[in-house]
């Protein structure tokens, strides 16, 4: 479960209040960087754990969503194609290990921004900014969409693969596996396994032959 789940208001001089997501799985950088968005008079809600944070986002009105990209059980561009595909917020991407292919990557999957750790508060405050001006621009979306490991994932799913056998094929950890079903879950807002693969199948995937 997340550090730090709970919101805060802090007077803006306005009635709208700006909400910020954040995950990264040092809690340490995770309480600096709420505090530095709950000081400039955001709500900041905080997550160590990815699974936690995209449960959260996926009933969450448009945010801004600021993702450590090396976060432990699953693969950076996949939790941050899963963001974008709600086709509804806004992302920044923040980590120490960004160059040229991981930004170009992020920004085809729809991240807004990519930050170099480490970031100071003025950095992270702008980037929030100028990402929350353009989602009060764009009209919101919910077309269904799917990262392409979760079409991966729900080929093997409609085949009857296993947790621990769609892991071995795809080179993933368990973990991770569960991360993307937990995703198509809610997508398709299927009760269980076998209402999910039903869901999967009449959207029309087929299964997997490898």
């Amino acid at each position: 479960m997340g550090d730090e789940q709970s919101t805060e208001r802090v007077a803006q001089g306005t009635d709208v209040t700006q909400e910020i997501l954040v995950i990264d799985d040092d809690p340490a950088i995770l309480g600096m960087t709420l505090l530095t968005f709950r000081e400039a008079g955001f709500q900041a809600v905080g997550f160590t754990d990815p699974l936690d944070a995209l449960m959260w986002a996926s009933d969450a009105d448009p945010t801004c969503i600021v993702v450590d990209l090396k976060l432990p059980g699953i693969e950076g561009l996949d939790l941050v194609g899963a963001f974008c595909a709600f086709g509804r917020h806004a992302v920044i991407l923040v980590s120490a290990y960004v160059d040229v292919l991981t930004t170009v990557d992020a920004m085809r999957l729809g991240v807004d921004n990519v930050l170099t750790k480490p970031t100071t508060p003025e950095q992270l405050l702008g980037a929030a900014r100028r990402a929350l001006d353009i989602l009060a621009s764009i009209p919101r979306q919910d077309t269904l969409t799917f990262t392409r490991r979760e079409r991966q994932v729900a080929e093997y799913l409609v085949a009857g693969r296993t947790t621990k056998q769609i892991a071995q094929a795809l080179s993933l950890s368990p973990r991770t596996v569960e991360f993307f079903r937990a995703s198509l879950l809610r997508k398709t807002q299927s009760p269980n396994s076998a209402a999910l693969a039903s869901a999967l199948t009449r959207i029309g995937f087929t299964a997997s032959d490898a």
